[in-house]
């Protein structure tokens, strides 16, 4: 299961980075949106290597970015990462839910490449990053086929992407601008997503979520269980 998960996350983080394989790990970096902790990354590390290590912090430096590097119950590679000054940064933690029983239908809005400004700009009002504004809305322009960009389509204030690979359905990029919190609006996504699973008869909903944000209780009380988790370092 973990390997099906870790393929949805890598493909869809492909779509807004760009995807390099290293000697025993894939490394994702998008100068344009720099330091982000999802979209620039090292992960899916399959050995111990001090010299891959050396050449993500060296393609990085160049970028003037700083690397996480994403560890997965790797004692080894952990005690390597402090040797090489990086130091622990966060914990992701990977969830999961089964479909609803019911099918309801939901005011949510799906972007195509015309109004892809619109889902880029409540997704950059909601992560307080708002001069990636173009790029963000350029990622959804040309990956609108491949990806289901959505918003909820009575207040037009939260967003998220659904991605489909392994028989799973991947939920990303879940926000809602501060002015419109507390009112069920990132609810409405995941139950519309809940519901697609449902409907196509894929297995389960997937998602991830970082300790430092705080949304793990959130999670829970909607019903996803953990799944595993993963140790984030960074310089």
């Amino acid at each position: 299961m973990i390997d099906r998960i870790e393929g949805n996350d890598l493909g869809f983080t492909a779509i807004w980075s760009k995807m390099k394989a290293l000697e025993c790990g894939t490394l994702f970096i998008n100068a344009n949106l720099p330091n982000d902790l999802f979209f620039d990354k090292l992960t899916n590390i399959t050995c111990l290597s001090e010299k891959m290590i050396d050449d993500v912090i060296e393609i990085f430096h160049e970028n003037n970015m700083h690397p996480f590097v994403y560890t997965l119950n790797n004692q080894k590679l952990e005690e390597l990462l402090l040797i090489k000054n990086f130091k622990f940064y966060d914990t992701q933690y990977v969830l999961k839910k089964s479909a609803l029983p019911d099918n309801k239908n939901f005011l949510v809005h799906q972007i195509g490449k015309k109004d892809s400004f619109l889902w880029a700009d409540i997704f950059c009002k909601s992560y307080d990053c708002y001069d990636w504004v173009n790029e963000v809305n350029r990622i959804v322009r040309d990956s609108s086929l491949q990806v289901e960009y959505l918003i909820d389509e009575e207040h037009n204030a939260s967003c998220v992407a659904l991605f489909e690979k392994n028989s799973i359905l991947g939920l990303y990029c879940l926000g809602t601008i501060p002015e419109k919190r507390k009112k069920g609006l990132a609810k409405l996504l995941i139950n519309y997503a809940l519901n697609k699973v449902k409907s196509r008869n894929l297995d389960f909903l997937m998602l991830e979520t970082y300790q430092r944000d705080g949304f793990l209780d959130f999670y829970s009380k909607l019903g996803f269980e953990k799944v595993y988790e993963k140790k984030i370092y960074t310089i």
